[in-house]
């Protein structure tokens, strides 16, 4: 019997159109009521993932930023952070620019960023749609040193983000160089830094061991790169029908896509 289901969101709970299914609403709430509990596992920032955690009233704390921060939905408070370096930031900043590819970057709460572009912009205008309580912090800034600087302690990760897949491809094997960072991708348009002991895997096991869940008895949904970790440590690893081949070969079971409920089929298949 499977007591906690870790699920990623973007690809995997949430479909191409970034919604949630009634569908996988309807599976999750039987989740919950049967007594198990449904834990949100996202790169996300926290005011990114914390509007579908609450959509889908989930009973547990919500793991953000690839596994760098976990916080409490009812509290706002953080439980866990590991966060990167501020000599590491200065170096991937100074990269950054001399290579001439856009990156922003999540403090705290805040995505810092030197312009409105890739995913900095459609949370800008995913934000015009939201209550202001909900509405996720953007700071357009001159000198992103100066804030890292500031906020030396809260720098949770780095996104590099690209159209082009050989310039991204080349930034990758260059920032990879650096030593004590972890980097991973959730998308074909980008890849992530984090401190090289963070990852879903090491969060998910934080809050299994949290709530006296052993191992065996975790199920784990993803489709990506940075899903891997968390697939690997769950005593049930299930990939998403549309997702990347390599996290199919490892996984477990492969269910349907993010567009044909494949979340709520997995649920109804080995937790109901």
């Amino acid at each position: 019997m499977y007591k906690l289901v870790a699920i990623d969101l973007d690809g995997t709970l949430l479909n191409s159109k970034k919604q949630i299914s009634d569908e996988n609403k309807e599976a999750i709430k039987n989740a919950i009521d049967a007594g198990l509990h449904v834990l949100v596992c996202s790169g996300r920032i926290y005011a990114g993932a914390r509007v579908f955690g609450e959509e889908i009233g989930s009973n547990l704390p919500i793991i953000t930023c690839n596994g760098a921060r976990i916080m409490d939905m009812e509290t706002n408070q953080e439980i866990y952070s590991k966060t990167l370096p501020l000599d590491i930031c200065e170096k991937v900043v100074d990269f950054c620019h001399d290579f001439g590819i856009y990156y922003h970057a999540y403090v705290g709460d805040t995505l810092f960023t030197e312009k409105l572009d890739f995913s900095s912009l459609k949370f800008s205008e995913k934000n015009k749609e939201l209550p202001e309580d909900r509405r996720m912090d953007i700071q357009v800034v001159d000198d992103m040193k100066h804030y890292f600087k500031k906020y030396s302690n809260d720098i949770s990760k780095l996104v590099i983000m690209s159209n082009d897949s050989e310039k991204l491809a080349k930034a990758r094997v260059e920032l990879e160089k650096i030593k004590g960072i972890a980097l991973m991708s959730s998308g074909p348009d980008n890849f992530e830094i984090m401190d090289e002991t963070v990852n879903k895997g090491e969060a998910l096991k934080f809050m299994a061991e949290r709530y006296g869940i052993k191992q065996e008895e975790v199920m784990a949904l993803g489709d990506n790169e940075n899903d891997l970790s968390m697939l690997e440590y769950a005593g049930l690893a299930v990939a998403m029908g549309n997702g990347e081949d390599y996290v199919k070969e490892i996984a477990d079971f492969v269910t349907q896509s993010n567009d044909d409920n494949g979340v709520a089929f997995a649920i109804n298949k080995f937790m109901l």
